[in-house]
């Protein structure tokens, strides 16, 4: 059953690398390459913000937002090993999916505006200097958070993978999801390609940012 559009799925993908090419790059104190991968993660997660509303179904918040009783079945059904047959995020992936998106937001807008007082300021440090300290603070500290939210996203997979026989990973690159049956989710041509094009305005926007700060005139 065809679960996941295209824009949704390059999106996925496209914040997976951006993670890793902003955390690789800030190790290796490539502050340039780091804040264009930041930067792009930032429009990244507010396309997916906004396809949250009018992606397709599966992509749309109110498909896997949930209340505290329906997270709490659906977790004693995984750790009973039962297999949640729900097209899309189940209650416990969607509440993963806003810490997915939220704590890589969070890193992208406090490295826009902190600063090492050196040689570096970020692209919107000046819009918002007051802020930078604590936004540096916020910043130091949110990369342990973004190694545990990529620990706990990889042990979920090798769960649904070995005890629930669910692959999340083949689902996500195909849009297909087995052991289901239904009706395919679909999305128009014209509401796939505007979506791609949202998703290119916004990094294009983003990177343009960088460009436009007072110390590149």
């Amino acid at each position: 059953m065809k679960v996941w559009d295209l824009p949704l799925r390059l999106c996925h993908w496209s914040l997976m690398l951006c993670v890793i090419g902003s955390f690789a790059s800030g190790k290796a104190e490539n502050w340039a390459i780091h804040e264009r991968f930041g930067m792009t993660i930032m429009a990244l997660v507010i396309f997916r913000i906004i396809w949250g509303f009018i992606g397709s179904e599966t992509a749309r918040f109110r498909n896997f937002l949930a209340g505290p009783k329906a997270f709490i079945e659906t977790a004693k059904q995984m750790w009973q090993r039962k297999s949640v047959l729900k097209a899309g995020h189940s209650p416990v992936g969607g509440y993963a999916t806003l810490a997915l998106l939220f704590i890589p937001l969070m890193m992208a807008v406090t490295g826009s505006i902190s600063t090492d007082d050196i040689l570096y300021d970020g692209p919107f440090y000046h819009l918002a200097s007051q802020w930078s300290n604590s936004a540096g603070r916020i910043h130091h500290f949110g990369e342990k958070l973004v190694m545990l939210i990529v620990v706990l996203h990889l042990g979920a997979l090798a769960f649904y993978w070995f005890a629930l026989r669910k692959n999340l990973i083949t689902a996500m690159v195909t849009g297909r999801q087995s052991a289901l049956k239904g009706k395919d989710i679909t999305l128009s041509k014209a509401r796939s390609y505007a979506g791609l094009c949202l998703m290119g305005f916004l990094i294009i926007l983003a990177q343009w940012a960088i460009e436009l700060r007072p110390d590149y005139f």
